[in-house]
């Protein structure tokens, strides 16, 4: 029965989902084994999400929606615009990829039950005669636009001719600019710009070849319009909430002719109109003699219709989504989620494509040809192909910026070129619904991008300024290459870190404080450390970030040479390399956990390690801090801090992600730093002089970085000397780093689908907060009881007869 009414109470006394959860995994409260499937909604189905995407997240352990998803769910399935902004590992991919394939799969599903049912043609605007930037109702009686300055018109597919009295009615609906009337087909949008065109406009002016002069009173929101034709006496008038006013236009014998016919039209800026032809009453009734243009005689209409059908034959095979991605990587991640929701979803099956490079050519042009509905891909890639006519947008509904700070910054000509080819009405009527997530929502080139092509977008914030999840401990470790001098015999052994080049013209000399000889020692000292990090702390997981592609290069060679098995992932890399080398650290994530493999029967040990190809160290360049799906990493080494904050917030959340611990180390030097800074773009260049001199590098000053980004957190950043001794909390106590803390227990999760495994000896219990936490648990079941009790009360007998079989 607490089944039964949960989800009652979140509907109307919105009592937390995951109450009603706690109830289906109580011990001593289970629901009844034959309760009915649609008596067991799931936690995502509350938010709107069909039961076929709810099962698809229960097969993937989700069991209830983050809060990001919570608010962009229903937002995204309302239709509007949605900009969202949360921490990296919150399930913002989910939370946009959800709701666009639930309505992918209804829009397909509309067209599969409208097939062959509807006339082609009727009373109503015609979605191939209309601006591109006219938004219509699936019936085609409203129309709306939200662009100001800027007209868009529309005809309707019915005109008449030779003879007769008509009317129709046009509500005001929304406030803005609009021109109501008559045109013939030959005549362009433009209502009143020809010699066919006839309009009367909001401002109480009547317009034909362009002339305007007063006529009437102007209208607004809420006023109902009605238009009248004579053509028995060649006479075009208007009438205002029932009030005819005088004649307008006086007609040429041509429009006698059915060549001529003349066809209800519209044209608004910033408005938008509800039309009436005839076939529901009118609000205020035409004269006798004067007839509904819905009931005119059929020899005496003129259709236009059959474009839309050609045109929805088209749009059938064009893909309903469009996703953008920064990155290889964060395509194919973001195809794979929508893989995975979209299993179940059936008649008709959701057809998803990528576009990352290195994918099979012909074989991608196949699938484009046959159809498709929803492409995953790159900004450039996908206007490419858009451009050259491979990928059709006739029928698109939505666009997903993913990671949009990062294509804004890097591809904004590319990204604007893209959605000035995209229509802004879809050829079903329906308006391009634009979806925007970015790691922040505090950055002025996205208000400026939702300013220009987003409609009153709702904005989801949850992460709000930049913070560091709980689950993430960062510190630093300063580097002082005048203080520790073993850089300088580590640089005579073979195996010290190779310097990036940027101090081969330099004038090196030992045991002197000359700055490009302590910028050289730094670099080394550099590696010395990383090594040390990874000795201290038994890393068996770790990533690390360099600044520069040549840096990560030189650091995998570095970990390599000491017997550690690396992969490097950077822009340079081929997408075969990025991709081995992606799958090759996830691998060795596997069997990262050695509490796990003690556990493992030897059998199982050696059969692990004889076959895990264990690459443990992922060396890259930003471009894997941007939503690429690692889970379960428990280190993460900084050699060069980034020269933003928000960046350096964006890398350490690589770790601490899923629930599970994560330790990040930032080497800081003491002192300024030479490096790399191109800006003459050319990659080999090899001019060491400072930037102020005409050349292509800058004094790194990491002082000053990391104080910009302690102020951005609003904290000071813990400092651990060489020997790596991480601070223990007071009430965490020892932290096992890449384990996931539940309930004050230490829970190691296998990465291969075997069960949870019993931990002896690894779990600690924090037996002092347990008491604590077994009164407010019991506190709380007391609440949900007593709640529940006065519901039922309140409502009486109204659900008394339900019984759950």
């Amino acid at each position: 029965m607490l089944l039964l009414f949960g989800n009652v109470f979140h509907h109307f006394l919105r009592v937390p989902v995951f109450i009603v959860h706690a109830y289906r995994h109580c011990p001593t409260t289970t629901a009844p084994a034959d309760l009915p499937r649609q008596c067991t909604m799931t936690a995502f189905e509350e938010l709107g999400v069909i039961p076929e995407l709810g099962d698809a997240v229960s097969d993937m352990g989700w069991e209830l929606p983050t809060p990001i998803q919570c608010d962009a769910i229903p937002a995204i399935l309302g239709g509007g615009d949605v900009l969202i902004a949360a921490e990296t590992g919150s399930g913002k991919t989910g939370a946009f990829s959800l709701p666009v394939v639930q309505i992918v799969w209804e829009r397909r599903k509309d067209v599969m039950n409208e097939s062959g049912t509807k006339s082609s043609v009727g009373w109503r605007l015609n979605l191939a005669d209309r601006a591109m930037g006219l938004a219509l109702s699936q019936d085609g009686l409203s129309c709306e636009s939200r662009v100001p300055k800027a007209w868009y018109g529309a005809r309707c597919m019915g005109g008449v001719h030779t003879r007769g009295k008509y009317y129709y009615e046009a509500k005001i609906t929304r406030d803005g600019l609009c021109r109501i009337g008559w045109s013939t087909l030959r005549a362009s949008l433009d209502l009143g710009a020809e010699d066919e065109s006839f309009g009367f406009g909001g401002t109480g002016m009547k317009s034909t070849q362009r002339k305007f002069e007063k006529y009437g009173e102007s209208f607004t929101t809420g006023d109902v319009m009605g238009c009248y034709l004579d053509l028995d006496n060649g006479r075009i008038w208007w009438a205002k909430n029932g009030k005819e006013f005088e004649i307008a236009f006086r007609l040429d014998t041509k429009f006698s002719s059915p060549h001529a016919a003349l066809h209800p039209a519209v044209l608004v800026q910033n408005s938008s109109l509800e039309l009436n032809f005839g076939d529901t009453p009118f609000a205020f009734p035409p004269k006798e003699g004067v007839t509904a243009l819905s009931k005119a005689p059929s020899s005496l209409i003129e259709w236009r219709g059959l474009e839309v059908e050609n045109e929805k034959k088209e749009a059938s095979a064009a893909p309903v989504c469009i996703v953008l991605e920064p990155t290889k990587e964060l395509i194919e991640q973001t195809h794979d989620n929508l893989l995975k929701f979209s299993k179940n979803v059936s008649d008709p099956k959701i057809k998803c494509v990528s576009l990352a490079a290195g994918a099979n050519m012909s074989q991608l042009l196949h699938e484009l040809e046959r159809g498709v509905d929803i492409v995953t891909g790159g900004v450039g890639r996908v206007l490419d192909m858009i451009e050259t006519h491979k990928l059709s947008t006739n029928g698109l509904n939505f666009i997903v910026i993913d990671e949009a700070d990062q294509i804004l910054s890097s591809f904004k000509p590319q990204l604007e070129r893209l959605l000035s080819k995209v229509p802004t009405v879809s050829s079903n009527g329906m308006r391009l619904q634009v979806i925007a997530c970015s790691a922040t929502l505090h950055n002025m080139q996205i208000t400026q991008f939702a300013d220009k092509y987003m409609n009153f977008p709702q904005w989801i914030d949850l992460k709000g300024m930049d913070s560091v999840a709980e689950t993430v401990h960062h510190v630093v470790c300063m580097v002082d290459a005048i203080g520790d001098k073993q850089w300088i015999r580590v640089m005579h052994s073979p195996n010290h870190l190779q310097h990036d080049l940027v101090h081969e013209k330099d004038n090196i000399r030992l045991n002197t404080t000359d700055q490009n000889t302590i910028s050289l020692g730094t670099k080394i000292l550099k590696g010395c450390y990383v090594l040390k990090a990874i000795e201290a702390l038994k890393m068996e997981q770790c990533i690390v970030f360099c600044r520069t592609k040549q840096q990560c290069d030189d650091m995998e060679a570095y970990l390599l040479r000491n017997n550690y098995g690396a992969v490097c992932l950077h822009g340079d890399r081929s997408p075969k390399e990025r991709s081995q080398a992606l799958a090759d650290f996830k691998v060795g994530e596997m069997f990262s956990q050695a509490s796990f493999i003690r556990l493992v029967q030897k059998r199982w040990r050696t059969f692990l390690q004889n076959h895990a190809k264990k690459k443990p160290f992922l060396v890259c360049t930003d471009v894997a801090a941007r939503g690429i799906d690692i889970g379960g990493v428990p280190f993460l080494i900084n050699v060069t801090l980034p020269d933003e904050p928000a960046q350096y917030v964006h890398r350490i959340g690589r770790v601490g992600r899923a629930e599970r611990m994560g330790l990040s180390i930032s080497l800081v030097s003491t002192q300024q730093e030479k490096v790399w800074y191109h800006k003459c773009g050319n990659p080999r260049c090899r001019n060491t002089r400072d930037l102020s001199e005409g050349g292509c590098t800058i004094w790194y000053n990491e002082p000053k970085l990391l104080a910009d980004i302690e102020e951005h957190l609003g904290q000071t950043i813990a400092i651990v000397d060489q020997a790596f001794q991480i601070p223990v909390d007071e009430f965490d106590g020892k932290i096992v780093y890449g384990a996931k803390r539940t309930n004050g227990n230490v829970e190691v999760i296998e990465k291969f689908q075997l069960r949870k495994c019993e931990l002896a000896g690894l779990v600690t219990t924090f037996e002092g907060h347990a008491p604590q936490l077994a009164v407010s648990v019991a506190q709380l079941a007391d609440l949900e009881r007593a709640l529940q009790s006065s519901y039922l009360a309140s409502v009486g007998d109204k659900f008394r007869k339900i019984v759950v079989q």
